[in-house]
C-alpha cells in the first residue's frame, strides 16, 4: 500500500472543520482525496464521495483502491441528490465550486434543513454572493476562516440551518465571520476590495462600498 498524500492547503483547510468521527458526504468528489485522507486519519466514520460525472468517481474509486480506504460509497448524481436521510450524513463538504453553484445545491436539497447537519462550503468564486443568500435562507456561518493555497486565496465556512433568515447589510457578505486582525483573512478581504475597486470604475454606486471595506483592514 502506497504511503498516504498530503492535502494541499485548501482542502486541508476543509478537512479542518469536519467533525470528528463525522459522517461525511463530499459533493463533487473528483479524485476523493479528502474523504479518504479523512479515513485513512481516522477522523471520519463514513463516506459518501459524490459527482456528477463518471470519470472522477472512477478516480476517486482507485485512489481508495491504492491507499486502502474502506467505508467510502461512491455515487453518481448531481450535488446531492445521490444522498438520503437514510444515510445519516453529519458533515457535507461543497468545496471547489463557484458560489452560486454551492447555493444551489443547499437551496435544492431539503436535507440541508437539517440542524443537525454540518454544511462544509469552500466556494472557488463569489463567496459575497454564497454568504448573502445563506442568510437570506435560513442559514448562519458558525466558522470561517481563509487560507492561501497555490497562490490564491480562499474562505472556508461551517455553516449550519437555524431557520432564522437575516437581513445582512452591504458589507457582512464580504467579511462573514473573518476575524479581520488575521494576516489571512484581510489578504481575502483585500482582493475583495480590489475587485470591486476595477467594478466601481464602471459603476460608482460601489465606491460607498469600498471605502467601508478598506476601513476595515486598514
Amino acid at each position: 500500500m502506497d504511503r498516504l498524500f498530503s492535502l494541499d492547503e485548501r482542502l486541508k483547510m476543509c478537512a479542518s472543520l469536519v467533525s470528528e468521527n463525522a459522517r461525511l458526504a463530499d459533493v463533487g468528489t473528483d479524485h476523493a482525496y479528502l474523504p479518504v485522507w479523512l479515513m485513512k486519519n481516522n477522523i471520519i466514520s463514513y463516506a459518501i464521495a459524490s459527482d456528477i460525472n463518471e470519470k472522477p468517481l472512477e478516480s476517486g474509486k482507485r485512489t481508495a483502491e491504492k491507499y486502502g480506504a474502506e467505508n467510502i460509497d461512491f455515487r453518481l448524481g448531481s450535488g446531492l441528490e445521490p444522498i438520503s436521510s437514510n444515510d445519516k450524513i453529519t458533515d457535507a463538504v461543497i468545496a471547489g465550486m463557484g458560489g452560486e453553484i454551492i447555493g444551489e445545491i443547499i437551496l435544492s436539497s431539503p436535507l440541508t434543513k437539517d440542524k443537525n447537519l454540518s454544511l462544509i462550503l469552500q466556494p472557488m468564486t463569489k463567496s459575497e454572493e454564497l454568504i448573502s443568500l445563506l442568510y437570506e435562507n435560513g442559514f448562519e456561518i458558525e466558522a470561517q476562516k481563509c487560507v492561501v493555497s497555490k497562490g490564491k486565496c480562499y474562505t472556508v465556512m461551517r455553516v449550519r440551518y437555524s431557520g432564522n433568515r437575516i437581513s445582512v447589510d452591504e458589507v457582512f457578505p464580504y467579511i462573514g465571520k473573518l476575524d479581520l486582525t488575521d494576516e489571512t483573512n484581510r489578504l481575502f478581504l483585500g482582493a475583495h476590495i480590489r475587485h470591486l475597486e476595477n467594478k466601481s470604475i464602471g459603476d460608482s454606486n460601489l465606491k460607498p462600498l469600498v471605502k467601508k471595506l478598506k476601513k476595515m483592514i486598514l
